[in-house]
């Protein structure tokens, strides 16, 4: 990717046209620097993807720092507190999908496709893997080693429409990351 002599680089906008999200058991083993960026990786077959999302539902990572920092009494000086609330949000589209309805319940549905969901949540843990697909070809991944879902809101029911399940997640700090909350890798386009 170089910029025109304006400095701008036509290249470098993500236009996305597809990709995919996975979730694996937390502690599953995540790419590394390199692995993770080579073209034909291949993730441990752990990660389950998500399926479909809407139109409007693909992967949204989000941080802003959280907490006061530490100022001093010369003025412009500071310390970030470093704490941060850092989230993923993505759109389900196979809401009736087992895979989805164990994110939102904790617990794989039984025989009977029957699971009992608890409102106010659940302590399980997942690794999560999202891969971006530009226009141009590019490809941004991104790996999150603790995530836990910290809600889910269906869709109104519309008839005749895609109903879809908005699943908010925490994404937590993590050794795996060097004490970061993700990891990211930009993979330009091939020539």
């Amino acid at each position: 990717m170089a910029a025109d002599s304006a400095g701008n680089d036509i290249l470098a906008v993500g236009v996305p046209v597809s990709g995919s999200i996975g979730f694996a058991p937390y502690g599953t083993t995540i790419p590394t620097p390199a692995s993770g960026a080579d073209n034909d990786l291949t993730l441990d077959p752990a990660f389950v993807k998500i399926g479909l999302l809407k139109e409007d539902g693909g992967p949204q990572f989000a941080w802003a720092a959280d907490g006061d920092p530490i100022t001093f009494w010369q003025e412009g000086y500071s310390i970030p507190s470093g704490l941060a609330n850092v989230t993923l949000a993505i759109t389900a589209a196979e809401i009736l999908a087992e895979q989805v309805r164990e994110i939102i319940a904790g617990v794989t549905p039984d025989a009977n496709g029957y699971v009992e969901i608890d409102g106010g949540g659940h302590a399980k843990r997942w690794v999560v893997f999202s891969e971006e697909i530009f226009k141009n070809g590019a490809i941004r991944r991104r790996v999150a080693p603790l995530v836990t879902l910290a809600s889910s809101t269906e869709d109104r029911s519309e008839r005749g429409g895609v109903m879809g399940n908005a699943l908010l997640f925490n994404i937590a700090r993590h050794e795996a990351v060097n004490m970061k909350h993700f990891g990211e890798w930009v993979l330009p386009p091939e020539a």
